[in-house]
Formats: C-alpha cells, structure tokens, sequence
C-alpha cells in the first residue's frame, strides 16, 4: 500500500476512534460521573469540532497509487514532421478504480536546434495526450529575426506539463506523448528530448487520486 494511502488509513482509524470514545462519554459520562452533567455543552461543542474534522477529512483527496518511468533514449522530431506522431519510448499505463483522478506529469530537458543559416520561425507542438479522455498541449518556438543567418543555434529549456483529468470509469488509460512540427521553415530545425550520453531523461508521474 501506498505510504500516502496508509497514513491516510491511520488518520482516519485514530479519529473515528476519538469520535467513538467521545459518543460514549457524552452519553454515559452523566452516569458514571454526575458531576459532568454541568459541561454538557462544552463536551457537544468538541465532540462538534471532531466531527467536521472527520468530514472534512472525507472529503480530502488523497494519492490511491503512483506510477513513475523515465527514459534515456534520444528522441527528435524535426520541421518536416507537420503530422502528430507519437514521441518514441514514452508511453504508460495505469489501471484504476471507479471515480478516481489522474494527474499526470510529463518532465523533460528539450533542445531546440536551429541550422546554421536558419531564420526566420521555428515552432513545435507537444501533446501529452490520456488516450479516449483528452489532452494538455505545449508550444516550444523560436523567432529569428535576423535577414540571414550566421551560426548555429541550441536552445534547450525545461519542459514540464501536467494535467488533472475529471474522475474517470474503473479501467485501464494508456498515457503518451505525441509531437510535431507546427511551420516549415526554409532551413532544417529540429526539437529533441532526453540524450544519455548528457544524462538527460525524459520521465512521466502519474497519480491515482480519490476522496476517502
């Protein structure tokens, strides 16, 4: 079991426990103790305040299970590839219960590289995509101005994106990534992610999440 899960297991188990105890007292304590029947009021307002703890303990979301995989391998998509296509080596599948809530996190060094006369404009798409339910889409772009060119260019940024869906059916969901190229510049670009000989990595995180 998850240790998020099973904390949340205790928390829940330790409070029904108090609420019990103090059921109890409430209504026996008068008889085992006459004395308490003058801080009635105060033992319903605590026994009160326990109980919206544990509602809104209810209603808290809490981490069912995770899933974590990253890859090494080299991927590039370049300006000629308008069409999606489905980024190599990323892709994972989780199966949930009813009603739960993916929240997915892709994560990622990329590196735009841009030839060396290349001017003009470079853009590129990246889907992360919960394949029948929907998707989050990111925009890598460059504009050079310049009315030539001169020298090579790598750009590289840290690409993260994340995305929460509604609560889904029981079942399994394949979670990918897909890419392409958004314009056709006249000189060659190309948008790559992960490269192992720098140890860069491409990774996804995927949580189940679901009220108690």
């Amino acid at each position: 079991m998850p240790a998020k899960s099973m904390l949340g297991s205790i928390i829940v188990g330790a409070i029904c426990s108090v609420l019990i105890m103090s059921g109890l007292l409430y209504f026996i304590g008068p008889m085992l103790l006459p004395g308490l029947t003058e801080q009635d009021t105060d033992l319903q307002d605590k026994y009160d305040d326990l109980l919206d703890l544990y509602n809104d303990l209810l209603n808290k979301t809490l981490v069912l299970q995770y899933k974590y995989q990253e890859w090494n391998s080299h991927a590039y998509v370049t300006e000629y590839d308008l069409v999606y296509q489905k980024m190599n080596d990323t892709e994972l599948s989780i199966t949930i219960q009813e009603n739960s809530r993916l929240f997915i996190t892709f994560s990622s060094m990329a590196k735009l590289w841009l030839s060396y006369f290349f001017t003009g404009y470079a853009a590129y798409s990246i889907a992360l995509v919960v394949e029948g339910i929907g998707n989050r889409t990111y925009w890598v772009t460059h504009l050079d101005a310049r009315p030539t060119g001169g020298w090579q260019l790598d750009i590289t940024q840290n690409l993260n994106i994340d995305y929460l869906t509604g609560p889904l059916s029981a079942g399994t969901y394949n979670i990918t990534m897909y890419w392409k190229s958004i314009y056709d510049s006249t000189e060659y670009s190309y948008l790559s992610v992960a490269h192992s000989n720098y140890f860069n990595t491409r990774s996804f995180m995927v949580q189940e999440l679901k009220s108690l």
